[in-house]
């Protein structure tokens, strides 16, 4: 027991003084302006802000952070699946501070600059600010929120140049897409559903899985459920919707897979399943429906799937490789293991 009490002592005064340190060095920096982070709050950027370091475990801050060239300036983060650490040097040599849920005794020992964190958990965010460490909450549910996202932390991080090239191309291809979507005749248009890791998982109205479905082209059947999350809804109600098409998520492990919904005759009725129009958003590695840059390979890939004669599959090859070689100077064609045959 007194070994125990020792310890738990030991371990508050460490993250006492590395907060002491931390506030410190904090109220040393001249802030030089104050920009608003994806929770509306108030964040400081420093005069020296190319000294900042990072730390996360909100998987979806990876892929940003590789967009602004400062994955070596991350010291700690959860990059959910092994390509991108693979990919990635900085990511790669960063340590974690957990997955989802923040490890605080880690992270003081890390002692970053800034924990880059989801807009949703504020008593996590208290936690972090009473070690002195910055915050900085990002939403990334729609091309705006992304946009919004890459110049936040570019200028955290004083990387301006960086985040305009990379919105730069980010809006490119979304003017790509727009520019095919509206060739489409509305009558050619198909009303879909993307589902999560269960089969009566579905992204609600305000996902962006959803609002990738609507710029592919396509018309989401999910109306409701505005939380930012993934629902549980039931089959049943997966049912009622009778999508024409059915696109299952590669960003969360799943319990089924399509074969599965093939061969239950309950789906049997299905117009997704009649006409054999159930598709894993592609790859197994990578994931093209999780928020950030790579969400328009998912666009393009629910575009090609529905409308193959507006966007072929040489097209959604050549956008893949482009995607590549922006964010990591070269493509990954074997390790994605991308099927293409299966597309045509």
């Amino acid at each position: 027991m007194i070994k125990k009490l020792f310890t738990v002592l030991i371990t508050t005064c460490l993250v006492l003084s590395l907060c002491s340190c931390s506030n410190e060095k904090t109220q040393e920096r001249e802030v030089i302006k104050q920009i608003t982070d994806g929770a509306g709050r108030t964040v400081n950027v420093y005069a020296d802000a190319d000294k900042n370091t990072a730390a996360s475990v909100y998987f979806v801050a990876a892929p940003f952070f590789v967009a602004l060239k400062i994955s070596d300036r991350v010291l700690a983060v959860n990059t959910r699946n092994a390509f991108w650490a693979n990919a990635d040097d900085g990511l790669h040599n960063a340590g974690t501070v957990g997955k989802g849920t923040v490890d605080l005794e880690k992270l003081a020992s890390y002692n970053p600059t800034v924990l880059v964190h989801r807009s949703n958990d504020p008593e996590t965010i208290e936690a972090v600010e009473k070690l002195g460490i910055d915050t900085i909450c990002i939403t990334v549910e729609n091309a705006q929120d992304i946009i919004d996202t890459l110049n936040i932390l570019g200028s955290y991080f004083g990387v301006e140049e960086n985040a305009e090239k990379a919105i730069n191309w980010f809006n490119s291809k979304i003017d790509l897409i727009d520019s095919i979507v509206e060739t489409i005749p509305d009558s050619e248009k198909k009303t879909a559903i993307l589902i999560g890791g269960d089969l009566g998982r579905v992204a609600g109205k305000d996902m962006l899985q959803s609002w990738m479905i609507e710029k592919a082209g396509g018309i989401p059947v999910v109306e409701e459920y505005k939380n930012h999350n993934w629902v549980d809804i039931g089959v049943e109600r997966v049912f009622s919707y009778n999508p024409e098409y059915i696109f299952s998520t590669s960003s969360a492990a799943k319990s089924y897979n399509i074969e599965d919904i093939y061969n239950d005759q309950a789906w049997s009725a299905m117009n997704a399943v009649i006409n054999k129009n159930i598709y894993n958003i592609p790859t197994t590695l990578d994931s093209w429906d999780m928020p950030g840059m790579s969400a328009v390979l998912g666009v393009m890939y629910m575009l090609h799937t529905m409308h193959p004669d507006y966007f072929s599959i040489e097209d959604l090859e050549d956008e893949v490789d482009d995607y590549y070689r922006f964010m990591f100077g070269r493509c990954f064609d074997d390790e994605l293991e991308l099927d293409w045959e299966h597309f045509n």
